[in-house]
């Protein structure tokens, strides 16, 4: 859906995508991207993709990758991933939604970590929550 606080090198706004697939597939077959969406730390993507899931799929991942296209070359460079247990999304009374970190490509392909909610107390009544390298 969306991202916040995506920076690539030198610290610059992205031109980042999301890669999508049901892993581990040697075929990429189940494999789908976002559109590219320039210049942005906070990228709006809001794109819907399906995937046909047969029974022996429910033992992988789902991988989401988060990619910046480097400017001045065809090649990205991995800003960070997270997976879910395809089988922990089909279960039909259980929604998943929310803001999660992005993590290195070893630990994401096996994890993913909600980031957590919390209010801060401002001696002036405001609050303020920061996270960066989300996605949600």
């Amino acid at each position: 859906m969306e991202a916040k606080g995506l920076l690539g090198k030198e610290n610059r706004p992205c031109d980042s995508y999301v890669k999508m697939s049901i892993v581990p597939d040697v075929n990429w077959k189940c494999r789908q991207k976002t559109k590219t969406v320039p210049d942005s730390k906070n990228p709006v993507f809001h794109e819907h993709f399906l995937f046909p899931v047969r029974e022996e799929d429910e033992q992988k991942r789902l991988l989401v990758t988060v990619w910046n296209r480097e400017r001045d070359s065809r090649q990205s460079e991995l800003i960070g991933c997270m997976s879910f247990g395809v089988k922990s999304l089909l279960t039909p009374d259980k929604e998943i939604s929310g803001w999660y970190y992005l993590l290195g490509e070893d630990l994401g392909r096996t994890k993913h970590l909600k980031v957590a909610t919390r209010r801060l107390k401002q001696s002036r009544g405001a609050t303020l929550a920061a996270s960066q390298g989300t996605l949600a």
